[in-house]
């Protein structure tokens, strides 16, 4: 039976490797053809060709930045344990606001009682940071994104909730999984790294919490989280 655990375990340290491996070469590939062609239009004094594939090169950069900071969250998720403290739930989720472009920051509705509560901090500000990022990504820039922050004693929840495009029920048995995307190339487009929701269910479940999802394709998702007091 150990055999088998660790066999399993090996293979998805393998499937791990692989999907991380093949994300990061695919923006290092990109980068690597738009400078290329970017010294060349410099070269024949294509000004404006060589702008374009310079914000090319941004772009991609800036996906490989957002994706080795995933991949590092993810190891310290795994290797080290939740230091746990008394702290304000509504601070986090406020800051985290904060750091949202302003074109972002000011469809998000935030609704909450002042509630403190015994959680690793950094551990829930990467799941209102990625839940944020997710809701953004895919909601139209016209429509709110509502946060409801409650007490339902002894316990807390979380509500995140979106308009956008909804999730097939199909795929709403994976989408925690790593490197699982319902749009592969809409998510790439929009710097997604696949990793973001499987961050969040880690970070959820340490904490002695439970995540959920619903979702109707063309009406929109909500995430819930529940952290049970211990």
């Amino acid at each position: 039976m150990m055999d088998k655990d660790n066999q399993d375990i090996d293979k998805l340290k393998q499937e791990f490797i692989a999907n991380a491996s093949h994300e990061l070469k695919t923006p290092v590939t990109s980068i690597q053809l738009a400078v290329e062609t970017a010294i060349s239009a410099l070269e024949n004094s294509e000004i404006e060709d060589a702008k374009r594939f310079m914000n090319q090169i941004l772009q991609d950069s800036q996906r490989m930045t957002l994706l080795l900071s995933d991949l590092l969250d993810l190891s310290q998720l795994e290797v080290n344990n939740p230091e746990k403290e008394l702290v304000s739930l509504n601070s986090i989720i406020d800051a985290e606001i904060g750091f949202l472009s302003n074109e972002n920051k000011n469809r998000v509705v935030f609704e909450s009682e002042d509630i403190e509560f015994l959680i690793d901090p950094n551990d829930f500000s990467m799941i209102i940071r990625n839940l944020l990022r997710n809701a953004c990504n895919y909601t139209e820039l016209d429509k709110e994104i509502n946060i409801k922050l409650f007490k339902d004693e002894p316990n807390v929840a979380l509500s995140v909730v979106d308009k956008g495009r909804g999730i097939a029920t199909t795929d709403q048995e994976r989408i925690f999984e790593r490197f699982y995307r319902v749009d592969k190339g809409r998510s790439r487009a929009l710097g997604g790294t696949g990793i973001g929701l499987s961050l969040v269910k880690h970070a959820v479940e340490r904490n002695n919490g439970d995540i959920q999802l619903k979702s109707k394709l063309g009406e929109g998702s909500e995430f819930i989280v529940k952290f049970f007091k211990t």
